[in-house]
């Protein structure tokens, strides 16, 4: 590519997914999905050890109010594009005429938590606090993971994050449906995990079991560092 290049904002790209800890896994104790400009702010709590402080939600949303008493913690975390991600444009020459380049520049995703949408039970009794802790730990982790898997893809695919077409309009539409795409991808196989450790976590009071899925999530964050 050659001429002159013009950086502008990338957008924020945001898989935000609602996560409740309870005795049992009912509807309302599911993983779910839901759309939030929350995570474009940066009020939010990027990938670490997690503490009960950092459930600041005064009262659980409005749907679940009615299930208060079987839910013991709900955790607002996300995969988020890290702040700094831009559009790198230039033009280039071709037998159609100029046209418009672009790539995607510095994109990184993160696992992040919103503590002003995450609740903690304030009967919940101080002998389960650790094992709850523990438990939306895990999920926070899955998130990361799953982050770090989008940044080793965006290192390895970065051909795909490239595109040329008649204006720049055309060419983020084009780069922003291939991230859509991973980010689709990445959620399914997510929610998947994340149902798969409630069901197995959730329904009854398993330290044994909780444990190898904490030492299993962190397993792979290590073998992931690379990508963090």
């Amino acid at each position: 590519m050659s001429g002159i290049s013009k950086i502008i904002s990338a957008g924020i790209l945001v898989g935000h997914i609602l996560l409740s800890g309870c005795s049992r896994l009912p509807t309302y104790g599911q993983p779910r999905v839901e759309i939030s400009n929350a995570f474009r702010t940066s009020q939010v709590i990027s990938y670490r050890e997690l503490t009960i402080a950092d459930f600041r939600a005064p009262a659980l949303p409005k749907d679940l109010l009615s299930h208060e008493q079987d839910l013991n913690a709900h955790c607002s975390v996300a995969i988020r594009t890290r702040p700094g991600a831009t559009y790198l444009f230039s033009f280039q020459k071709s037998d159609a005429g100029q046209l418009r380049c672009g790539h995607a520049e510095n994109l990184g995703f993160e696992a992040a938590m919103l503590p002003e949408k995450s609740w903690w039970s304030s009967t919940l009794a101080a002998d389960k606090e650790t094992y709850v802790l523990q438990h939306e730990q895990v999920h926070f982790a899955l998130m990361e993971v799953a982050a770090r898997q989008l940044n080793r893809r965006a290192a390895l695919e970065r051909y795909q994050l490239t595109a040329c077409a008649a204006d720049a309009e055309a060419v983020i539409n084009r780069i922003s449906a291939t991230i859509d795409r991973w980010m689709a991808e990445s959620q399914k196989e997510t929610l998947k995990q994340h149902g798969e450790f409630d069901e197995a976590t959730s329904r009854l009071y398993s330290l044994k079991v909780q444990q190898w899925w904490y030492d299993r999530a962190m397993k792979e964050l290590l073998d992931l560092t690379e990508w963090q």
